[in-house]
């Protein structure tokens, strides 16, 4: 009977030896094959550990709550005004810009015999645009054309925002990743997708970037023109003694151009005299001989 019991009792103490020994033993598994930007949460919970429920607690964060949640819009236009003063007019501009709290991104004159034209290009912050518009129509100028445009960019803006938390996200998990990796293979294709992700979370950013800016500062472009009064100025001629200088120096330079090609087509001058002379000795042979034929 203690035969039997002592039998019993040893058998479980080998099954459960046998079992914490399988369990202690199970390699930890740090392969990135399987691990992509899709599916990145159960990779990593599978590799490194992580519970299932701790891996889909924290792998699906609440990106909504994280987005923009305000219209976000791109203003611009164009607006191009005629005037009688252009300096008053400019003068007035910079006023409106500065009040404003604009400023000039490009500025062009452009001054001929006809008109004076200013091309403005000016950001301003995008909750004063519609004020600034308000301020150059009340100006003094006729305004020739206006165009004023929104572009709402809120869906693009929130899908950048979205793309940005979850590559934050895909990096910070492959990250986590690469301190449990154990074989050099895993480490650099761990870090290779580090690096990929890192490059793409910086374009995206320039983009949200961008973006950002032109939904902060709207755009008007301005092209302010004074139409002068054609007056006919005839050309400033040189003093007679000049007009003969340029004259004997343009005709000696011409001479001596003259002389030059002659030298450059020798070869077609001796051709040409030659052919001539054959011509000339043909000729006289030919009315030699029409001298000597018996005439009918």
């Amino acid at each position: 009977m203690k035969r039997s019991l002592y039998f019993s009792i040893l058998t479980v103490i080998i099954l459960l030896f046998s079992c914490g020994k399988k369990n202690s033993e199970a390699p930890l598994k740090t392969t990135i094959s399987d691990i992509t930007p899709a599916d990145v949460e159960g990779s990593v919970g599978s590799t490194v550990g992580f519970s299932k429920n701790a891996v889909n607690s924290s792998a699906e964060p609440d990106l909504h709550s994280q987005v923009v949640k305000s219209k976000k819009i791109i203003k611009e236009g164009n607006i191009n005004l005629k005037t009688k003063d252009i300096l008053a007019a400019k003068r007035y501009l910079d006023q409106a810009i500065k009040l404003h709290q604009g400023y000039y991104e490009k500025e062009e004159l452009q001054n001929n015999d006809y008109s004076t034209v200013y091309s403005l290009k000016i950001r301003i912050p995008a909750e004063q645009f519609e004020k600034l518009v308000l301020t150059i129509e009340n100006g003094k100028d006729e305004i020739l054309e206006k165009n004023i445009r929104a572009n709402d960019v809120t869906e693009e803006f929130v899908d950048i925002e979205t793309r940005l938390n979850n590559k934050r996200e895909y990096l910070k998990r492959y990250r986590d990743l690469l301190l449990k990796a154990n074989s050099v293979k895993d480490i650099l294709e761990i870090e290779g997708s580090i690096r990929g992700l890192e490059e793409e979370l910086e374009s995206t950013e320039g983009r949200l970037k961008y973006l950002s800016d032109q939904v902060a500062y709207s755009t008007l472009e301005v092209n302010l023109t004074y139409n002068k009064e054609y007056t006919y100025k005839p050309a400033e001629k040189d003093p007679f003694g000049e007009r003969i200088k340029k004259a004997l120096s343009g005709g000696w330079n011409g001479f001596v151009d003259f002389i030059i090609t002659l030298f450059y087509i020798w070869p077609l001058m001796l051709i040409f005299s030659g052919i001539f002379y054959w011509f000339r000795k043909w000729q006289k042979k030919r009315k030699s001989k029409s001298l000597q034929s018996p005439t009918h």
